[in-house]
């Protein structure tokens, strides 16, 4: 459970890095490359990984408890609640991004997909992580 439970941690670096890169390259490159669809593959990918961990610690976790439990704290509410439904929200933004992106016809039409899911995305996976600094959720490094 605790090696899950780092692993969650400290792979949320590279859902990061992969979404920024992916957004980047869409608002940078001109040509929809083979390479460019291969991060933004990468990029949803590394996104249903993480939530596939998360929902296995969700349903094993102490910090998911029973429902008056839950609403009277902020700290169990968030893990219980508010992360959980932010990340599921996010990877259906990107499953739906990659998939319209894939599916249009033009460049600038793959790309403008990629440019608003992502984005919106990855707004709501930073405002949903509990960072480090979020000490009263108790947010640690790994």
């Amino acid at each position: 459970m605790n090696a899950l439970t780092h692993a969650h941690s400290g792979l949320r670096y590279v859902v990061l890095a992969l979404m920024v890169a992916a957004i980047v390259k869409a608002f940078t490159s001109q040509q929809y490359t083979e390479g460019t669809r291969k991060l933004n593959l990468f990029a949803m990918i590394s996104v249903h990984i993480q939530i596939l961990i998360g929902l296995i610690l969700y349903f094993t976790s102490e910090k998911v408890r029973f429902f008056e439990e839950t609403m009277s704290s902020s700290f169990y509410r968030f893990f219980a609640i508010e992360h959980i439904f932010g990340m599921l929200v996010a990877m259906a933004l990107v499953t739906i991004g990659h998939s319209k992106a894939k599916k249009a016809t033009s460049d600038a039409e793959k790309f403008k997909k990629i440019k608003v899911f992502y984005t919106l995305a990855l707004i709501i996976i930073l405002v949903t992580i509990p960072w480090p600094f979020r000490e009263a959720l108790g947010g640690k490094w790994f």
